[in-house]
């Protein structure tokens, strides 16, 4: 009895995560210039993805993470290998920007961060053949993205959902 009673303290005891906590979805206009994006996810203590797209214009989708470092992005409508020289750092309440998007170009950014059962970034090196590779998820993941940074590439996409074979 006394045992089920500390276990039960220390389940009880666990902070509870929010959605809030873990995702943003943020809508700003870019300045030009210096920019910090404030939407409450902790990204330099816990790591994380900005995905960032214009609303207006036809430009690619962005994307930095911290287990590239926020120096390097990706865009995720392209084949392209990562780039670097990305000037950004990522914040305990967002993330900044030293050269941001166009003056008053409007923007939507999806923040996820690292968060046991909801989402987790892995960067490995391929061997060409099939693997397991680990992660910190806590549980088997409903959508996995890969994508080749070194050189040109398509993405691969999972789905659970998805019954249907890859395409390459």
């Amino acid at each position: 009895m006394l045992i089920k009673k500390a276990l039960a303290a220390s389940v009880s005891a666990a902070p509870k995560v929010y959605v809030e906590d873990v995702f943003s979805t943020y809508l700003y206009d870019g300045n030009g210039s210096s920019q910090t994006i404030t939407n409450g996810i902790d990204l330099s203590g816990k790591g994380g993805l900005v995905w960032e797209k214009s609303r207006s214009t036809a430009v690619s989708h962005f994307l930095i993470d911290s287990a590239r470092g926020a120096g390097n992005s990706l865009e995720s409508d392209t084949t392209d290998a990562q780039a670097s020289g990305t000037t950004a750092t990522f914040n305990s309440d967002g993330y900044s920007y030293t050269t941001s998007w166009g003056s008053g170009l409007p923007i939507v950014s999806w923040t996820f961060r690292k968060q046991a059962k909801f989402f987790d970034i892995v960067t490995y090196t391929g061997n060409g053949s099939a693997r397991t590779i680990s992660h910190n998820l806590g549980s088997v993941p409903g959508c996995i993205m890969v994508k080749r940074t070194d050189t040109t590439g398509a993405w691969q996409v999972y789905h659970r959902a998805n019954t249907a074979a890859p395409k390459t």
